[in-house]
């Protein structure tokens, strides 16, 4: 029986953790961007 319930605590504290990892804000670190020019041509007036 002690077996069972050190299963079931492993598995409560795997899905508790995944959970957690799911909610947490991002740590991303990315560089700010800004605004992107785009240089591409302009659509077609023929393509409907």
């Amino acid at each position: 029986m002690n077996g069972l319930v050190k299963k079931f605590m492993d598995t409560v504290e795997y899905l508790s953790d995944a959970i957690a990892k799911i909610f947490t804000p991002s740590k991303d670190d990315f560089p700010a961007t800004g605004e992107q020019p785009y240089k591409g041509d302009p659509a077609s007036e023929n393509v409907k």
